[in-house]
């Protein structure tokens, strides 16, 4: 087999998004490629500590004659995970939950849809010879194919520029040589690995509802290196019971536009105390959602958060909290209105939100960008120099006084603190010229035909 360069590995990686997967879930479609991803990527890394008998050739042979079905496949990997186990402690393949998912599939017709979809795949994988190019470039291809697994299922996906928005804000956090940074329901940890890019020594910390994801996590660190010391992945109902990780995180990343549960909670029960005896009534929504994250922090961590517009101005218990986050914590730093063309399965308007734990200005910025067409790199740079400077710029940023938000009763509505520009509308010469032009040309057609009219009438005219 001819080697593939660069294009072509990650042209094969990309094509397997192409393949057709009747009778298999989304997630089954998703979790079956990531697992024979793994064992491939496990096969070519360990390749001459394998016996022959456990590589991946052996189950091509056994697709190729179309004997590789349920029975055969599950004995196949029983005997190769307890043989890679040995090779590679930090994995039994065996244990993971979609392994234990097909050993209890029962009907024959999901079985056999499994089956076909395994063949295909193993045949497909056969292509990326076991070479030096595809073992380096494993990994980024793999997180690559996350991020497209996670934009093919909406509501798992993180838009690009909301990720470069959490990076832009927590930069003086994620250039420190060691950074521990926690995101509550990560998905496929595309904005982990986003914010942590840049720093040497991260720690990743994430929880999740369901056990796939975190299996997906813990794959895409080994193959990146990095060390299970520096990892902590739990599922979500476990992670507030761990009194440990209390005072530890530089910076909490929460990303819920669609909002939160009620009661939800992100630290241990006895340090939410504060949050309840504030409202004096079982928290709900989602300003006790990240008040109960503030125990999480260092002592100078920060708090960036993604969540319903609505948090600003409701009334009641919520307006409590507000005037609590910005008097007495004092963390409120940077409010962004996001816009609509964002989230558009939503079908609410989002707010970015910037908090620090030790704060060096007693102004809050405000950003509206909810009449921006696009959100891009331009508008990103906007954003970032104004927040850096603390600019005022009418009709896109302002900055208030915390006096003015204590005299809106701590409402933090955005039109109460950045006015709407009216103006002219700016018109565009060029294709008015060109628009005129056209016109004259319409015109001169429109006499041409009436002249040619006016000489037929003529003619018949003549002609009785």
């Amino acid at each position: 087999m001819e080697k593939m360069n660069e294009k072509e590995i990650r042209y094969e990686f990309r094509t397997i998004l192409s393949e057709s997967h009747p009778g298999l879930t989304f997630e089954e479609f998703r979790d079956t490629s990531i697992f024979l991803l793994f064992y491939h990527y496990l096969c070519l890394r360990y390749d001459d500590k394998l016996d022959e008998e456990y590589k991946l050739h052996m189950m091509v042979r056994l697709a190729l004659r179309g004997k590789l079905q349920m029975d055969t496949f599950l004995k196949f990997m029983d005997r190769a995970s307890a043989f890679l186990h040995l090779v590679c402690p930090a994995f039994t393949l065996t244990e993971f939950s979609f392994y234990k998912k097909l050993q209890e599939v029962e009907t024959q017709e999901k079985q056999k849809s499994y089956a076909r979809f395994i063949r295909k795949m193993i045949k497909k994988l056969d292509l990326l010879a076991q070479e030096e190019a595809t073992l380096s470039l494993y990994p980024s291809c793999f997180e690559a194919l996350m991020l497209e697994f996670s934009n093919m299922k909406k509501e798992t996906g993180i838009p690009e520029a909301i990720m470069e928005l959490y990076h832009i804000f927590g930069e003086e956090k994620h250039k420190e040589n060691s950074c521990k940074v926690f995101q509550p329901e990560f998905r496929y940890g595309a904005l982990l690995r986003k914010i942590l890019s840049n720093c040497e020594n991260a720690y990743y910390y994430g929880s999740e509802k369901s056990e796939d994801y975190l299996e997906l996590m813990r794959i895409l660190c080994f193959l990146y290196g990095i060390k299970e010391e520096r990892t902590y992945f739990s599922l979500q109902k476990d992670w507030t019971k761990q009194k440990h990780l209390l005072g530890q995180m530089d910076m909490i990343c929460v990303y819920k536009p669609e909002g939160v549960e009620a009661g939800s909670y992100l630290s241990a029960e006895e340090a939410n105390l504060a949050v309840k005896t504030l409202l004096n009534v079982k928290a709900k929504g989602e300003l006790p959602y990240l008040l109960s994250a503030f125990p999480l922090l260092k002592s100078d961590g920060m708090l960036l958060a993604i969540m319903p517009s609505s948090l600003l101005y409701r009334e009641g218990r919520e307006s409590q909290i507000r005037r609590y986050l910005v008097e007495e914590l004092d963390c409120l730093d940077a409010i962004v209105l996001l816009p609509d063309a964002i989230f558009p399965s939503i079908g609410q308007q989002e707010v970015f939100l910037f908090m620090k734990k030790k704060r060096s200005h007693q102004d809050i910025m405000f950003f509206d960008c909810s009449r921006q067409d696009t959100f891009n790199e331009e508008t990103l740079k906007d954003v970032h120099k104004a927040f850096r400077g603390r600019k005022n710029i009418a009709g896109f940023c302002s900055r208030v006084e915390k006096e003015e938000i204590k005299k809106n009763d701590f409402n933090l509505n955005l039109p109460r603190y950045i006015k709407k520009l009216v103006g002219l509308e700016a018109i565009d010469i060029d294709a008015k010229r060109k628009r005129i032009q056209e016109i004259d040309q319409e015109l001169k057609e429109i006499d041409a035909r009436i002249d040619m009219y006016r000489r037929d009438l003529e003619l018949d005219a003549l002609l009785k």
